[in-house]
């Protein structure tokens, strides 16, 4: 393991990720992150000036309905987090490129059935702040990441119930993005 910083060096034709420190590959997956949710953004703007702003809302939230549960699934398995709890949903968040990776996030757990989590700071939410009114706004966070947000819990267990505690719109950008509590209903 050659624990390298960065490849400005020579070329390896033997070169793993493995070579890389940590630092280094925690910039890589953090790269990773951001491009996985600019492709999203780019889709959106695509088929917004194709197709319109409507169609473009009701194809993300398809795209969103198929595919977090297999981002739930492949992040938890890839880590191998097990668990039908809160706990292992949040677990799974913390290591999420398309959550983690593009959100600070933060958690609050109060037992393995009960938790809180805010966004302190959402990429996806300061792009709609410059670029869609409040009512849109409103639409995705609670469409979109409310729902979403759920069905990412139900992958963990289906009696997860999730209640907003705070949702956008914000009145300054220094406020939390949202926040959510997780808990198993009884």
């Amino acid at each position: 393991m050659l624990d390298l910083e960065d490849y400005s060096g020579e070329f390896k034709h033997d070169l793993k990720l493995q070579d890389f420190s940590k630092d280094a590959l925690a910039r890589m997956w953090a790269t990773a992150s951001r491009l996985y949710i600019l492709i999203d953004g780019l889709w959106h703007v695509l088929m917004k000036e194709r197709y319109g702003k409507e169609v473009a809302l009701e194809l993300s939230r398809e795209i969103w309905r198929r595919a977090t549960p297999l981002e739930a699934k492949e992040a938890s398995r890839t880590l191998n987090i097990v668990g039908h709890d809160v706990a292992s949903c949040f677990k799974t968040w913390q290591v999420d490129p398309g959550a983690a990776g593009i959100m600070d996030l933060e958690f609050d757990l109060k037992n393995n059935n009960h938790g809180i989590f805010t966004v302190k700071r959402c990429r996806a939410l300061d792009y709609y702040e410059r670029h869609y009114d409040n009512k849109t706004i409103e639409w995705f966070c609670k469409v979109i990441d409310g729902v979403e947000f759920e069905n990412y819990a139900h992958i963990f267990n289906p009696k997860i119930r999730l209640t907003p505690l705070k949702v956008p719109p914000r009145k300054t950008k220094e406020e939390i993005a949202c926040q959510w509590e997780l808990k198993i209903a009884e």
